[in-house]
């Protein structure tokens, strides 16, 4: 029986992706996930000049586990058509599929899912249709924001505001806690397969959560007499606001481990299979993608 495997596309866009590679090498050194990964793309530079990039290509080099590295470095990548495309957005689809198809010439061929761990290049048809690209987005399926993770978390952060705003100040403490329970409201992550719809391909794995932990509703009792007294974007202006959206995306980013993790482990022993972008678990179709948060709440426990 063939072992399963899948590559990884990065950007190494933060110190978040580093978090996550070192967490799935962890669980392939551990045999968690019982996979080979081929090939790991990092579409930036292998000696950048950023300093900050460079100690993340640093780290990730010393991973075991994720150790075939390419480096592809996409703002290199025929720069005269790129700079074009600034110009002339009809230029910009030409570049891209151009890129994508040089890309696929680097990638094994007999490599056919991938995971984006924070890759920041849009894709074209070219690597669409041509492989299954599990998108990490920071959301609930279909309802949750969509975009990189920064305009996630500032949309996550003002849409409870009217809610907030239409409950008394002495009661709201109280409140706050049904609130958030509102489907809308909640937080969370989710594995789907990247379409050239952005964020809302076919949804394989989620997780979600109210915004409602002591430390959230104590900020969130604070912004909202800010937005009461001076308005929302001057509320957004303040410090307090920064602490709201840093403190959503510590909260949600705790989930993305054990989403990865737990989605990679039961595909690769099988529990789970991916068939024409649909998930199948004991052979029965999942069109909406499994709930993790069980087995999220297990991982995150700890040990007695």
């Amino acid at each position: 029986m063939t072992r399963f495997q899948f590559g990884i596309l990065t950007s190494l866009h933060d110190d978040d992706a580093v978090t996550l590679l070192r967490d799935l090498e962890n669980a392939l050194a551990s045999g968690r996930i019982r996979a080979d990964v081929p090939c790991v793309l990092c579409n930036v530079p292998e000696r950048p000049a950023d300093e900050k990039l460079a100690q993340r290509v640093a780290a990730i080099k010393t991973l075991k586990f994720l150790n075939k590295l390419s480096f592809f470095p996409s703002r290199e990548f025929q720069k005269e058509l790129r700079e074009q495309a600034r110009q002339d957005p009809r230029l910009l689809e030409r570049w891209r599929i151009e890129h994508d198809r040089a890309l696929l010439k680097l990638l094994p061929r007999d490599v056919k899912l991938y995971l984006s761990v924070g890759y920041m290049q849009i894709l074209s048809a070219e690597i669409l249709n041509a492989l299954d690209v599990l998108n990490l987005h920071p959301a609930i399926p279909q309802i949750g924001p969509i975009g990189m993770w920064p305009k996630v978390m500032e949309e996550q952060a003002e849409r409870p505001i009217p809610y907030l705003l239409a409950v008394p100040s002495k009661r709201l403490a109280q409140e706050i806690p049904q609130i958030m329970s509102i489907s809308y409201l909640k937080a969370g992550g989710m594995l789907h397969i990247a379409t050239e719809q952005t964020d809302r391909g076919p949804v394989i794995s989620w997780y979600e959560f109210p915004l409602s932990s002591e430390r959230l509703t104590k900020l969130w009792l604070e912004v909202t007499a800010v937005v009461r007294e001076h308005g929302l974007e001057r509320a957004k202006q303040e410090l307090i606001w920064k602490e709201l959206v840093y403190q959503i995306r510590r909260e949600q980013f705790a989930g993305e481990t054990p989403l990865l993790i737990e989605t990679l482990a039961k595909l690769s022993q099988g529990v789970w299979e991916i068939r024409e972008r649909t998930l199948y678990i004991e052979g029965k179709p999942y069109p909406y993608g499994y709930c993790l948060n069980r087995e999220i709440g297990v991982f995150n426990r700890p040990p007695s």
